[in-house]
């Protein structure tokens, strides 16, 4: 989505030249769009918006999006948001730059669009899991003074004032269980979906990955390291795998601070000695669902057993 020119306070940007993404290394939304920039060898200049360090909440960065998320591309001085949208942008602005990543077909067009769409929809319980299950709460949990700059620093957003509100709520309370259940169904039903599509086919469009396959690898990625059992949807683990071995996917979900991916297995190990990891969470949810099967809702693949070798939590 291209931002109306009006709406940037921070004008120096509107005379940038070339291709800018403004990101954090640690950005699910961030990291999607750096791996189909690296895939396509698009040249871009990197700046790193720390938002361990709230540079999301200073007046300079909430005038270029007021909103206060990652990631922003500027190119030409046109500012860009919207990571889902950014990929689209990039492929068929760059589309001399490799393979195309958006398919011609209609049919599959649609289908990509379908899938971004459920994508999209599950970021709110992807930071449940992130927040809840990755890092310990004193360590996300933002400040005072952040939020209150958060929302001083910048012109009035709706989207903004609910991020702040679920920011402060998080700090009192945590992640509570029902957000928890509500996150693990959120993503058996999704990764059941993706699952059916995926037992035809390597990949979810057809022979090659595709837009959809990036968005949803990140997506994957931060689920299976907070602890959820990707293995019972058998057909989605093997494309998951096969996602992280290409090496512009696995470059870009390692970046950061190496301190980032100590603290996520050590704090998933002391929720699973606890009792209180995301796979326990999972197991409460499925047992819900195994008293009511009139729902409907419990198939096989969340009443397996796991498989030798599978990765637990």
């Amino acid at each position: 989505m291209k931002l109306n020119r009006d709406a940037i306070t921070t004008t120096e940007v509107l005379d940038w030249r070339g291709l800018h993404l403004l990101n954090f290394s640690q950005s699910s939304c961030s990291q999607k769009v750096r791996i189909l920039l690296r895939e396509k060898n698009v040249p871009y200049r990197s700046h790193e918006i720390n938002l361990k360090k709230a540079a999301h909440t200073t007046p300079w960065y909430l005038g270029i999006n007021a909103r206060g998320v990652v990631p922003v591309l500027i190119h030409d001085g046109d500012v860009h948001v919207e990571s889902n949208d950014l990929l689209h942008y990039i492929d068929t602005t760059f589309s001399g730059w490799g393979a195309s990543w958006i398919p011609a077909d209609p049919t599959a067009r649609s289908l990509a669009q379908h899938l971004l769409d459920l994508e999209d929809q599950l970021h709110s319980h992807l930071r449940v899991v992130t927040m809840g299950f990755l890092l310990p709460r004193k360590i996300a949990r933002k400040s005072d003074a952040e939020l209150n700059a958060y929302a001083a620093n910048g012109a009035d957003d709706p989207y903004r004032e609910k991020q702040i509100a679920w920011w402060r709520a998080f700090g009192r309370e945590g992640i509570t269980e029902q957000q928890a259940l509500d996150a693990v169904a959120a993503f058996h039903d999704a990764f059941r979906e993706l699952d059916g599509i995926l037992e035809t086919r390597p990949w979810l469009l057809g022979d090659n990955p595709s837009v959809t396959d990036i968005a949803w690898f990140i997506t994957l990625y931060r689920a299976d390291l907070a602890g959820y059992p990707l293995h019972v949807h058998e057909a989605l683990f093997r494309a998951y795998e096969r996602m992280g071995q290409r090496p512009a996917f696995r470059t870009e979900i390692r970046k950061g601070p190496a301190l980032i991916h100590i603290i996520g297995p050590l704090y998933r190990a002391y929720r699973r000695l606890r009792g209180t990891s995301l796979l326990k969470y999972f197991e409460r949810w499925r047992a819900s669902l195994a008293s009511a099967p009139e729902s409907g809702r419990l198939s096989d693949d969340a009443t397996e057993n796991c498989p030798r070798g599978a990765r637990a939590s």
